[in-house]
């Protein structure tokens, strides 16, 4: 009886000792680094750059028995992964910055605030997408030439919509040609522009004759009006 209520006791400290240490064991950062570097590479573009935030917390979480699952949500480059554990139940949120390159434009030399900017001012070069994320920048050289600097642009600066933008090409009160398009039809009349505008911009244009009111479109051709199809 002493034997069997000795070898009883045994047998629960030493249940007790591996529950205890099991209760002590935290989760591996190098293991949740591996998850998220791994399923951020699924949805990154080739070559591009993954750099993770801190995983340090995660050494007080409770050691994860089954494989972690992430959930990475966000656009580039700037991401956020949610790691999480099934047993026990945890989950850890890191920082991840996904850096791809595109090639866009950027000044080959310096260019003066004010002056029209020539293809010989400009060349495409790739750039990592976190240092223009949020801006609109350009692909083709065409897209800035003839636009105006804004301000004075070291060699090497990456164009944006902030820094050059179009030239005024229609002045308030110019008489200008306007192309009304309806389906099939296309007539071009003569009109008022009441608004400065740049391509792209929607001015409003007035009938000298008939003082009708009408949004004309600038485009490189000239105004266009779309009544539609």
């Amino acid at each position: 009886m002493r034997q069997a209520a000795a070898s009883l006791v045994l047998f629960c400290l030493a249940a007790s000792g591996s529950a205890l240490a099991n209760a002590s064991r935290h989760e591996d950062p190098s293991a949740v680094t591996s998850a998220v570097r791994q399923a951020a590479a699924q949805t990154a573009p080739a070559q591009a750059a993954i750099t993770l935030g801190p995983v340090a917390a995660a050494q007080y979480m409770p050691a994860c028995t089954v494989p972690l699952s992430v959930t990475i949500s966000g656009m580039e480059p700037y991401q956020q992964a949610a790691v999480h554990c099934a047993a026990p139940i945890w989950t850890l949120y890191v920082s991840v910055t996904v850096d791809s390159r595109m090639a866009i434009v950027v000044a080959a030399q310096p260019i003066a605030g004010g002056s029209a900017i020539t293809p010989d001012d400009v060349t495409l070069q790739d750039e990592p997408l976190s240092l223009y994320a949020g801006r609109q920048v350009y692909r083709h050289i065409q897209d800035v030439t003839g636009a105006i600097a804004v301000l004075s642009l070291p060699r090497g600066a990456i164009l944006t919509s902030t820094t050059v933008q179009q030239p005024v090409v229609v002045q308030a009160g110019q008489t200008i040609a306007v192309d009304v398009r309806s389906g099939a039809v296309d007539v071009t009349l003569e009109a008022r522009a009441e608004q400065s505008g740049r391509i792209g911009d929607s001015i409003m244009v007035a009938n000298p004759t008939t003082g009708k009111r009408f949004q004309a479109t600038v485009t490189p051709n000239g105004a266009v009006v779309q009544l539609g199809s």
